[in-house]
């Protein structure tokens, strides 16, 4: 039968919102929006959800067509890939990054011991044995938890130097639902920390 007909039948002995006799064609509801719900005296409370999240190779390549300057680099697959991938940057100074969905990824640890998802590496030869400790592993930082993430691909980049480093992020913010710009002149890592030590320096 369609799920329709199946949300119906399931739906038809529920009782109706408070102060209404007849109980509400619950089967419609379903298949409706909140809207339906709240102008028959319900509280309907609308919560946030995240439909996309990028790896970090992803957004660097969002930022290059945009025309922003970034370090070059190539997502790898594999510790061959990223053997391969090192040789044709042609640099002695890269480096190795999980690309995980997760934060403070530079402190983590992976399942084989490794310790730190961000590793500086001065040959091909390196990018693949780290690559290999990396690759199929699961990391464990502050924002997974014991349960960990599983690391299928890292990004092979050039080492830049920064003169100074800052923060900026677009966040969606609950209690309006909208979205938020966050931005600190004591950017690079362990945001968390500086919003805890130094809160001052964070801008909304």
């Amino acid at each position: 039968a369609p799920v329709s007909e199946c949300l119906s039948r399931v739906t038809r002995s529920l009782p109706g919102p408070p102060g209404r006799s007849a109980p509400l064609p619950w089967g419609c509801v379903l298949a409706g929006s909140p809207g339906i719900l709240s102008n028959h005296g319900f509280q309907v409370q609308q919560q946030q959800q995240r439909r996309l999240s990028l790896h970090e190779y992803l957004s660097m390549g969002l930022l290059k067509e945009a025309g922003i300057s970034v370090p070059h680099g190539v997502v790898a697959n594999s510790p061959d890939e990223a053997y391969k991938i090192a040789k044709e940057i042609g640099s002695k100074d890269l480096v190795v990054k999980a690309q995980v969905l997760a934060g403070g990824r530079g402190k983590g640890t992976f399942e084989g011991g490794l310790k730190g998802g961000v590793k500086i590496v001065f040959s091909p030869e390196e990018a693949k044995a780290v690559s290999s400790q990396m690759i199929g592993k699961k990391l464990f930082t502050k924002q997974t938890g014991e349960k960990g993430r599983i690391c299928n691909q890292v990004f092979i980049c050039e080492r830049r130097y920064p003169r100074r480093e800052y923060y900026f992020a677009i966040t969606m913010e609950r209690s309006f639902q909208g979205p938020v710009l966050i931005g600190s002149s004591q950017g690079g890592v362990n945001i968390e920390d500086v919003a805890a030590e130094n809160p001052e320096s964070i801008c909304t």
